[in-house]
Order: C-alpha cells, then sequence, then structure tokens
C-alpha cells in the first residue's frame, strides 16, 4: 500500500510539472492575444522528434541535439504566427482552424519521416538509474525534470513580473489597445509570447521524454487535450490556475492509474471529464475572471 501510494504522489507530481511547462505557455498565447493554438501539442512533440533526428545527424553531440531541438521548436512558432495567425487573429474560429491543420501537417510530415512506432531517445537522459524510496524506483531523469520544471516556473514568473519585455506582456493582456497607445507594439508582443510558448513546449519535451519515449506522431494532440483540460480547470488566461490546474489534473490522473480499475484506460479521459464537469460547474475555472455583461 505504501508503494503505491508513493506510486501515486511521485507519478502525480511528474504529471504536473510536465503540464505546467505546456499548459503555461497555452495559457500565455490565449491570455494576451486570445489564441486558442491548436498546434501546441505538435511543438511539444516536435522537440522529442528533433533529438530523434539529432542522434542519425549529430549522433556524437546530444547537448548541441537538445540546443537545437529547443531553438527550432521556438523558431518555429515564431514562423507560425507571422504566417499563420497574424493573419487571421482577428478572427477565433479562423486561427482554430488554421492552427488545426498546422497541427495535422506537423504529425503527417513527421510520420512521413519516421512512422508511426514508437521511439526511445533515452541517451539523452542526464541522469541515468533509478532512486528507490521506500521500495518504489524513482527514475533519477525524471526526479531532474521535476525540480527542473520547479526552476522554470520559478524563473518565468519571475520574467513576467520583473522584465520590461514580461511587463509589456501583461500590459497588452490586460488591455491591447491600451497598450498600444503607450508606444507597445501588441503584434510584437504576440510574436513573442507565441515564441515563448513553443519554447515552454519544446524544453518540456527535451527533459521529460528522455525517460518516457516517443509514443508516435500523434502524441502532441494527447498533450494539447491535457494542458487545455489544465486551463479550463484553472481558468483560460490565468497564468497562476495554469499551474494549480497542472498538479490537480495530474494528481487526479495518478490516483486513476493506480488505485482504479482499469486505471491507464480511464485516465486517458480524465482531461475530458474535467473539462466537461468544469465547463458545466464554473465556466471561468478556479482563477479566471468572471466576464462582465
Amino acid at each position: 500500500m505504501a508503494g503505491e501510494l508513493i506510486n501515486m504522489l511521485f507519478n502525480g507530481t511528474l504529471n504536473g510539472a510536465v503540464l505546467s511547462l505546456i499548459a503555461l505557455g497555452y495559457s500565455l498565447i490565449y491570455g494576451v492575444g486570445g489564441i486558442m493554438n491548436l498546434a501546441h501539442g505538435a511543438f511539444f512533440m516536435l522537440g522529442g522528434y528533433f533529438l530523434l533526428w539529432g542522434l542519425s545527424f549529430l549522433p556524437g553531440l546530444l547537448f548541441i541535439n537538445v540546443l537545437l531541438a529547443v531553438i527550432i521548436v521556438t523558431i518555429l512558432g515564431g514562423i507560425s504566427y507571422l504566417l499563420l495567425i497574424k493573419p487571421l487573429q482577428e478572427s477565433h474560429v479562423g486561427v482554430v482552424l488554421i492552427t488545426f491543420g498546422l497541427a495535422f501537417a506537423i504529425e503527417q510530415i513527421v510520420m512521413i519521416i519516421s512512422g508511426t512506432t514508437s521511439a526511445a531517445i533515452s541517451q539523452y537522459m542526464l541522469f541515468q538509474g533509478f532512486t528507490n524510496f521506500l521500495g518504489f524506483p524513482m527514475l533519477n531523469q525524471y526526479i531532474f525534470f521535476i525540480l527542473a520544471s520547479l526552476i522554470i516556473v520559478s524563473l518565468f514568473a519571475l520574467f513576467i513580473s520583473k522584465s520590461k519585455l514580461g511587463k509589456s506582456i501583461r500590459a497588452v493582456s490586460q488591455d491591447r489597445e491600451a497598450a498600444s497607445l503607450m508606444g507597445i507594439n501588441s503584434n510584437r508582443i504576440l510574436l513573442y509570447t507565441v515564441m515563448i510558448s513553443a519554447f515552454l513546449a519544446s524544453i518540456s519535451a527535451v527533459l521529460y521524454l528522455p525517460g518516457a519515449a516517443l509514443n508516435g506522431p500523434s502524441m502532441g494532440w494527447e498533450y494539447l487535450t491535457s494542458s487545455f483540460a489544465v486551463v479550463i480547470l484553472g481558468g483560460m488566461g490565468s497564468l497562476v490556475g495554469s499551474i494549480v490546474g497542472a498538479y490537480i489534473v495530474g494528481f487526479i490522473t495518478s490516483f486513476t492509474n493506480v488505485f482504479i480499475p482499469n486505471g491507464p484506460s480511464w485516465a486517458h479521459i480524465i482531461p475530458i471529464i474535467v473539462i466537461v464537469v468544469v465547463l458545466l460547474i464554473r465556466p471561468r475555472g478556479l482563477f479566471g475572471k468572471k466576464e462582465l455583461k
């Protein structure tokens, strides 16, 4: 029983650490520009596959591969905004459709290159082996990832609250027109925001997936659904809500996996259940602002 409890707590923390980074970026671009980027999960998936491709092209330069994966995905995020999102940003439906098409296109391209089978990238693990705690083995790479996620989230909070760019992002999120009147280029801020969002997704992928596996090009949709459940629960556009929601969803999913019969099957629909329940009971989420009528 103790082993199962530790399993649930550790994996719940791990799930929360992964989702907090992914959902933070997703919530950021929605809060700043009202953009629902359905390609966000594809950016996470791409981060892992760039590591896989790096094993073929630069097999001995693992750190360079990690750096390139993050940089390329971040740049692709910026390009997607300039070419696809920006021309349609006044149409919420248009943005949803174009980013869905982008995600599908990325998935198909990766499928052509690498197929649909799972692949391991354990060569990129910075910390090999396990640490046993009361008989439960915890992957050292996952322990590192949890700590790294907490540090990245803390640094991101400092960036948003203290830096000049962070203050500009907050200004645009609060009132885009007023920010423009104060000399802030809102389109440039939106570009930076989408790039930061892609950066957070890719950094999560390159640190987490070496300990897990690449479960095919469609894996991005699973993480997109989970991050969407997180931001719905925490409140659309609320960064604090995204972090809190990530750990709530993470622990619920872990509890289901460990203690519920046929848990892994049920765990896949937990994000959908969270979305439906929250929308019915509290549509604005835990930390979302009540809309004025």
